[in-house]
């Protein structure tokens, strides 16, 4: 029984010691580079977000052609005295147009901890259809080692899509047809916090709706504020010309 118990435990140690050579041994001398984008979900396991997105049909500034997105790099070990360069790396299966987006210089500065890579994205009008995908990874040079190994990858998603809501067909007598533009505006309009009515059902407190999560019932005695935040909507579009696409050609856009 001894021997057996004994024989136990040497192939425990030895299975233990295998799966030890997976593990990253961090050397006090070297300096290790990792994306440290927060993740906004709290409850998420992991601290750092290995994926992000922007829709600049979204962005409450419509006009806007370009949008710099800035991304915290982290290094672990020691700051040095020096500026230093890390290896990011554009992987093969990125989806993007290379005239339309630019890298700033992938540099550690001098005592620093953290830095930040500048990503510019020029809005195309490929973005109306089609993703700007950016695989980025960060790889070993002579200045620093990769580290964190859950973040060392980091996915970078743009577009201009602004598909329809789920919520439009219930309020479509309000809205109309679809129209981007229409839902633009209203992003802007009823944004989070514009309306303090608290949850019908649950008495939850407010605010919890907004333009991504509207009121389940198109109804004006249940939803008096979002009926007048739409009456302001419907305002906008009598005050100003606006058409489908820019399009002059077509009809301007009205509300019911």
């Amino acid at each position: 029984m001894r021997k057996f118990i004994l024989f136990f435990c040497v192939l425990f140690l030895l299975n233990a010691c295998k799966e030890n050579e997976n593990i990253l041994q961090y050397d006090k001398e070297s300096s290790y580079v990792y994306f440290a984008y927060s993740n906004p979900n709290k409850r998420a396991i992991e601290r750092y977000a290995d994926s992000i997105y922007y829709g600049f049909a979204l962005d409450p500034d419509v006009q806007i052609k370009e949008k710099t997105i800035a991304i915290p790099i982290r290094i672990g070990g020691s700051a040095k005295a020096a500026d230093r360069s890390y290896n990011l790396v554009i992987e093969d299966s990125s989806r993007f147009d290379a005239g339309a987006v630019k890298f700033s210089k992938t540099v550690i500065g001098a005592d620093k901890y953290i830095d930040t890579l500048y990503i510019s994205l020029q809005r195309t009008a490929k973005m109306l259809s089609e993703q700007t995908v950016l695989y980025l990874s960060l790889k070993g040079n002579d200045e620093f080692m990769p580290g964190n190994l859950h973040n060392q990858k980091l996915t970078v998603i743009v577009d201009d899509i602004l598909n329809e809501p789920i919520w439009w067909s219930t309020w479509k007598n309000y809205f109309g047809p679809y129209q981007k533009e229409v839902f633009q505006r209203w992003i802007q309009i009823y944004y989070l916090g514009a309306d303090p009515s608290p949850e019908l059902i649950t008495n939850a407190p407010g605010p919890i709706y907004y333009w991504n999560n509207m009121p389940s019932s198109a109804s004006p005695s249940w939803y008096p504020i979002t009926i007048t935040y739409i009456q302001v909507l419907k305002q906008y579009f009598l005050d100003n010309e606006v058409y489908p696409g820019g399009d002059s050609t077509k009809e301007r856009i009205l509300l019911p």
